[in-house]
């Protein structure tokens, strides 16, 4: 079962060159060499913030568990600490809502997540809602539902469903629409509190290896 790790955090005033060139040459390897690679690095193009969210995946949690409790791990991190602050973490797993595939990295989309508790007796009735009335409502406005997360240790709603887009502006006229408006009307007065939204695009720092690499393999 996949394990979704991110990491939330905003760079240190003064230090955005010293910090870029860390992540790039420094953290981002790293991570990948103890076993918890980056599949997508994002800044927060709207919403609320930490600023920066580092998207990483892992096979089991105990395996997340051994290794950002080992001393290596939690070097890199105090040295990252000299770059950023504000620095937080989450652990999610899938919320079987929709059918998912292994978390690959995405390369030249945007994602526009959703973040709510389910109100207590209506677990039944928000899994139907989702997948009789969101999934094929979103995927219709070319913003389909691409992931659904439950949150297992850290601070905040306890739902993430996961959106991907072409563009920003896909999700701007996305939003506009009668259907998307009734879509979250019914989802906010009937089967979630705590509800936010952000849209992320990508930080380059991730995709742009990685589609690098992909092209040299070609060769």
């Amino acid at each position: 079962m996949p394990i979704l790790f991110t990491q939330h955090w905003d760079v240190r005033p003064g230090k955005y060159d010293e910090y870029v060139s860390f992540v790039s040459t420094d953290y981002n390897p790293n991570m990948y060499r103890m076993g918890i690679p980056l599949v997508g690095g994002y800044y927060v193009k709207i919403g609320e913030g930490p600023r920066i969210v580092a998207v990483s995946t892992v096979d089991e949690t105990d395996n997340l568990r051994r290794t950002i409790s080992s001393s290596e791990y939690q070097a890199l991190v105090s040295r990252l600490h000299q770059y950023v602050w504000k620095y937080s973490n989450k652990v999610y797993v899938p919320s079987g809502r929709i059918q998912e595939g292994p978390y690959r990295v995405q390369a030249g989309v945007v994602k526009f997540n959703h973040y709510y508790n389910i109100l207590l007796g209506m677990e039944k009735e928000h899994l139907r809602f989702v997948k009789e009335e969101c999934v094929p409502a979103l995927a219709e406005l070319k913003i389909p539902m691409t992931g659904g997360w439950r949150l297992i240790i850290g601070e905040g709603p306890t739902i993430m469903a996961e959106c991907t887009a072409r563009n920003i502006p896909v999700i701007a006229e996305a939003v506009e629409t009668s259907l998307y408006r009734k879509l979250l009307k019914q989802l906010k007065n009937k089967y979630a509190t705590d509800y936010s939204s952000r849209v992320l695009a990508p930080t380059g720092r991730v995709e742009v290896p990685y589609l690098v690499d992909q092209m040299l393999k070609n060769f």
